[in-house]
């Protein structure tokens, strides 16, 4: 549990230092928070790289695959020094907490991967909960669609999750379902001849930008093993969604895509 935690915190971090290139003390301070659950005694990211060491060590890109692509891979034990220098460094601006932003993140990536060894050290027990994106972005019918594209942007997500009305086949009844829309549908349907009517696309809600057809989704469970949610992923490499039934009605409980099982 306290792996998937840790993971998870070290996730949303390096999501955050990607937004903003100096970013780079969400990430530090996970790390500090790791190194105080190993070893109580010690204080300090300095003090803490023994401990910390210790976990890294257990993903190959730590000092395996380092030591034979150093061209383009850094060992563990030198980026935790570089980022504890840096880190203790008085100038935090510019083109120095960019370049240190860059160095906690494949510090964190390095952690997050020896983190999901230790949380499943066989693959074959890992499944969407450990993966999947918790609490999603959506949209909503009645957003225009200037915010649906604000949330892209903001996020950088390609794809958000909305729930709209799908006939049943005997045409009569009418359920709620959750679906898809992209980016590419975003920025066709805004694509225009002029400013004006770009302005009056922005300003429309999402259920009356009839050109814009959400995607239908593939669903799986929470519970379905990772191997399984591969197979799931079609030729386009649509995002799934995690839902399931609460008292009749269709929850969904998280989204997951091939980037997150990278």
């Amino acid at each position: 549990m306290q792996a998937r935690d840790f993971r998870q915190q070290l996730q949303h971090m390096r999501e955050d230092a990607l937004k903003d290139a100096e970013a780079f003390d969400g990430i530090i301070h996970v790390v500090e928070r790791l190194g105080q659950f190993l070893d109580p005694k010690k204080s300090g990211l300095g003090q803490y790289k023994c401990a910390v060491t210790g976990v890294a060590v257990k993903s190959a890109l730590a000092a395996d695959v380092p030591s034979k692509s150093r061209n383009v891979h850094m060992p563990f034990s030198l980026l935790y020094d570089i980022v504890a220098k840096g880190r203790n460094d008085a100038l935090h601006v510019g083109a120095f907490a960019r370049h240190l932003t860059t160095h906690a993140i494949e510090l964190a990536l390095i952690l997050e991967n020896a983190l999901r060894i230790i949380e499943n050290p066989n693959m074959d027990t890992a499944n969407v909960s450990d993966y999947m994106v918790r609490e999603p972005v959506c949209a909503e019918l009645w957003y225009p669609i200037s915010f649906v594209r604000q949330r892209m942007l903001t996020n950088s997500f390609s794809y958000l999750p909305v729930k709209v009305p799908v006939k049943a086949a005997n045409g009569e009844s009418v359920t709620m379902q959750w679906c898809l829309v992209s980016d590419l549908q975003i920025a066709k349907y805004l694509q225009c001849s002029s400013n004006n009517e770009r302005k009056r696309r922005l300003a429309k809600p999402l259920e009356k930008a009839t050109q814009i057809q959400p995607l239908a989704a593939s669903f799986v469970s929470s519970g379905m093993s990772i191997g399984d949610a591969l197979n799931k992923f079609d030729s386009q490499s649509l995002p799934l969604l995690v839902i399931s039934d609460t008292n009749g009605e269709t929850k969904l409980d998280g989204i997951l895509t091939a980037f997150d099982l990278l």
